[in-house]
């Protein structure tokens, strides 16, 4: 019984930690992630000195045992946000003085992606390796409850022919303590909280017992709690909330495999027209608006059997599910085009913007043997046909024909 509470307080102290403290480690980079996202937008020289100050510490924050590359990411993204601050005060200089600021606005924006670069691979290596850890320790604990019960069962049923008369006796004493010790376990092993003894035991031998369950439940029930939380971090985008591009990835190997499936595995590969001038002209804080805005039609669109919409990076988003054909694919894609068309993205001083998308279809049928980099590589080919045949369009991988619409926004125009 020793044992058990050894191992329950070397999980409570040392392993638990640890796995809190990725767990920090995430939500400090999603902290990081923000920051830069403000300083890159600041228009204050006073406000971008603060928000640096605040990357820094943070970048500091960070301790040793997260991982080299973690530690080597955070510096690096605390030397790009000054690298930010400092292009926009030489861009301000340069306007003071009547000259181009154009080349320092570019040096920001490219120091602003590649920081947020860093900082997404900071967040996979630590969400991951926090998942892992988390969901292997939750197997061990259940395993060792198990086990624990399967013990328990076995010493108290031995002595218990022999002191039959005393157990009656003692039963408020024995025998209750031991049925919610047992019924414990059995909450353990069914994911459900663990209940405490509403008085302690006589025995020392079951108090312990009874303490050592309780430990292990409460354990089990945090790493369950973490394991949501990390697991929702690894397979979610933070921005839109949909599947990030591992978990697509993951869904269409699955589908090309699925022999059951009927008609075949489309993907529809979806890149908003003209993102870039969006961001330009309203600001990024509308460009992420539009992309949760697209992100909840693509959840809203429940029409499409087994489908799973992800963003596949920047400004796409990529949708797989089971369509007949691909003809019906293509008729699909259009809808799509014409739903993003007629949305309406509210801005400032009651006015509203609107937004297009060009669509690149691939479609595989049951029978056919695909790889999936060779489906996602042939929806890419299909969007670089639509982008350059005018946008706001879909066009497919197949016979290479799309439909004829032509874009009327531009991308971005105002109401």
């Amino acid at each position: 019984m020793a044992k058990i509470e050894q191992e329950a307080k070397f999980t409570r102290e040392t392993q638990l930690p640890l796995i809190l403290s990725q767990t920090r480690n995430a939500v400090k980079a999603e902290r990081m992630a923000s920051l830069v996202r403000a300083i890159y937008l600041a228009r204050d020289r006073r406000l971008e000195r603060q928000v640096q100050l605040q990357v820094q510490a943070v970048a500091q924050g960070f301790p040793f045992d997260a991982g080299e590359r973690v530690v080597a990411g955070s510096k690096r993204v605390a030397i790009l946000a000054k690298e930010i601050a400092s292009a926009r005060q030489q861009a301000r200089d340069s306007a003071a003085q009547n000259m181009s600021a154009f080349t320092f606005e570019e040096r920001a924006t490219t120091a602003y992606g590649e920081a947020i670069r860093t900082i997404d691979e900071m967040g996979k290596e630590l969400s991951g390796d926090a998942a892992l850890a988390a969901d292997k320790l939750a197997q061990e604990i259940e395993a060792g409850a198990a086990s624990t019960r399967y013990t328990v069962l076995a010493i108290l049923l031995m002595p218990g022919l022999f002191c039959i008369g005393l157990l009656l006796l003692a039963r408020r004493h024995l025998a209750s303590p031991i049925l919610s010790a047992i019924g414990n376990l059995r909450r353990i092993s069914d994911n459900t909280p663990t209940v405490p003894i509403r008085s302690p035991p006589v025995l020392a031998e079951l108090a312990m017992i009874g303490e050592a369950i309780l430990s292990y439940g409460d354990v089990a029930s945090e790493l369950r709690r973490k394991n949501v939380v990390l697991q929702a971090l690894a397979e979610e985008d933070p921005l839109t909330g949909l599947a990030n591009r591992r978990t697509f990835e993951t869904f269409l190997q699955a589908a090309l495999t699925n022999t059951s499936r009927v008609g075949g595995t489309a993907v529809l590969l979806i890149d908003l027209d003209h993102f870039k001038s969006i961001n330009d002209r309203y600001g990024h804080q509308v460009g992420d608006q539009c992309l949760q805005s697209l992100a909840l039609m693509l959840l809203s669109h429940d029409s499409l059997p087994g489908s799973l919409a992800a963003r596949y990076g920047g400004e796409e988003f990529v949708i797989v599910y089971s369509a007949e054909s691909a003809e019906q694919a293509l008729i699909d894609a259009d809808f799509l085009c014409r739903r993003i068309e007629a949305m309406r993205i509210p801005l400032e001083e009651e006015r509203s913007m609107t937004m297009t998308a060009s669509i690149g279809v691939s479609f595989t049928s049951r029978n056919d043997v695909s790889e999936m980099k060779d489906i996602i590589a042939r929806a890419d080919k299909a969007l670089y046909r639509a982008k350059s045949g005018g946008r706001n369009r879909a066009v497919s991988d197949r016979s290479g024909y799309s439909t004829n619409r032509q874009s009327k926004t531009g991308g971005d125009a105002m109401r």
